[in-house]
């Protein structure tokens, strides 16, 4: 099967290796070839979706504002905009000059289109409930008083609009010409204004994205999915191969430019010929949760001497073959938030975490960890905090599960601990949001808590912003809804012909800059 598979690869190339310049001399394309782990679920962005769907998507699709390298929301689409003294208007000013795939000139007329197709309840939107008062403010109206102005109208301050505006889940909230569907209202394919736009899509086999010739790149530097985008290549090839050993052997086989690895992989692939290895701490965040409801482990005292058993350091270590670092916070150190106090935790110490368990009356019952042997070392993770907790008098027991059945209980909050990950929250409000609320998902029901990340949604001045993030990560600490153990690092094999691919703290790749030499 594996043979069968890079058989299709080479034919692939071949197919597609030449093309015919306007001159008439026949010229090489460029493609860049990369290993992807799944399917794309859609091209419809912020509705036919999933995280890997996202990256795609954000090739080719772009929004008002996007996330920077240091998460913060910077202008794309927009070439700038104010807010009003109240907090309740934001006035963007769009670029002028920029061209849909389908040559038209984007207007005020489009992003208002695009804006009422996502907030019509039949698109289905993934984030619609953002906007319309039911997980954010509301927005009231949305005008387009002349070509190249659009104004937003809030019913109530909030200082993550723009982060939610620019969310990859959200699909960037797209800026769309009525082209992308049908007369019948039915979506075809998005005619929008990023730097590629899809080429030919075989499911189970390969998505290609092509080149956008008359892209308009924003002059800054290229900064997260902000600043330039110069698509460098012909075509970006995305092969899927979901199975790990057959994508590193289309890579040792030449047949793949570009592959993620896992750690345990690292050793083998830093040996591989014409490879580098590179690699970025994403926004992506580890942690062990805790019910708080739970009849035992509603004693905080339990879960302080929990923390206080489990070596983040070395779990870490061990996890990511000894690259990565451990940290507390469910705030990902990539943000512009992220400062020293971020670092406070419990330290490791057994002995303390035994003085708590025989203060709390603790007598050796057991304490459940949910886990899994998907990809991510859940399994790992929690077999190695398993050790430590016993190492401190805790009883600690693995229960290994599907994924869809753990994440069942997850949702429901029907277990006592499990071993879990968070996809990235670029915010820092969205990042204590996650794991805090009156939800059965949400592991953090602190009223207080709860408050202060409802008052970090809605307050702009950064200086009291951070002041609440701050105050927030205390709480974490000392309440101990869970146990953070770091934030992931996803490692990349790249062909030495390979120049100016970047990895970052989102964790999704980005394929514009990037050249063959």
């Amino acid at each position: 099967m594996r043979n069968r598979s890079r058989g299709t690869y080479i034919l692939g190339a071949l197919a597609s290796a030449l093309l015919l310049s306007t001159s008439g001399v026949v010229q090489a394309e460029t493609v860049l070839k990369v290993a992807f782990i799944q399917d794309i679920r859609g091209t419809n962005p912020g509705v036919d979706r999933d995280g890997n769907t996202d990256t795609i998507h954000m090739h080719v699709v772009e929004g008002l504002v996007a996330y920077a390298a240091d998460f913060s929301v910077q202008p794309m689409l927009a070439d700038s905009w104010e807010v009003s003294d109240d907090g309740l208007t934001y006035t963007f000013k769009l670029r002028e000059d920029v061209p849909f795939h389908n040559g038209e000139v984007m207007t005020s007329e489009h992003v208002k289109w695009s804006w009422d197709r996502f907030m019509d309840p039949e698109t289905k939107w993934r984030c619609r409930s953002y906007f319309d008062g039911e997980n954010g403010p509301e927005v009231v109206s949305m005008e387009a008083p002349d070509a190249h102005t659009v104004v937003y109208n809030l019913a109530s301050p909030s200082s993550t609009f723009l982060g939610n505006l620019a969310r990859f889940d959200c699909g960037n909230t797209a800026i769309l010409h009525p082209d992308s569907v049908g007369a019948d209202g039915k979506w075809l394919q998005p005619v929008a204004t990023g730097p590629f736009k899809f080429g030919e899509i075989k499911h189970g086999r390969y998505i290609d994205l092509e080149k956008f010739n008359d892209y308009a790149s924003r002059s800054e530097p290229q900064d997260g999915y902000t600043g330039a985008k110069a698509a460098l290549v012909d075509r970006v090839r995305l092969q899927i191969l979901p199975e790990p050993s057959v994508s590193k052997a289309a890579y040792l086989a030449g047949d793949i430019d570009l592959l993620t690895i896992q750690p345990a992989d690292l050793v083998e692939m830093e040996t591989a010929p014409n490879t580098q290895i590179v690699n970025a701490e994403t926004a992506l965040w580890d942690a062990l949760l805790i019910n708080s409801n739970d009849p035992l482990l509603k004693d905080n005292r339990i879960r302080r001497a929990m923390a206080h058993a489990i070596n983040r350091d070395q779990v870490v270590a061990v996890i990511s073959e000894g690259r990565g670092r451990a940290n507390p916070s469910p705030l990902p150190p990539a943000s512009s938030f992220f400062t020293d106090a971020q670092w406070e935790q419990l330290p490791y110490d057994r002995d303390q975490a035994k003085a708590l368990l025989e203060e709390a009356g603790y007598e050796g019952q057991p304490i459940e960890i949910l886990t899994n042997k998907r990809s991510g070392a859940y399994y790992e993770r929690a077999l190695i905090a398993q050790s430590m907790l016993k190492e401190a008098g805790i009883n600690a027991q693995l229960k290994v599960l599907e994924w869809g059945t753990q994440l069942d209980a997850y949702t429901s909050g029907d277990y006592q601990m499990q071993s879990f990950s968070y996809s990235p929250r670029l915010d820092p409000a969205l990042s204590f949001e996650m794991i805090s609320g009156e939800q059965s998902r949400k592991v953090w029901k602190d009223p207080e808590a709860i408050a202060l990340v409802e008052k970090a949604m809605v307050v702009s001045d950064r200086e009291e912003r951070q002041t609440i993030i701050n105050e927030l990560h205390r709480r974490f600490i000392e309440e101990v809804p869970a146990i953070g153990l770091g934030h992931r690092d996803k490692f990349y094999a790249v062909r030495d012909t390979i120049e100016g691919f970047t990895p970052w703290g989102a964790g999704k790749e980005i394929f514009w800059g990037v050249e063959l030499k």
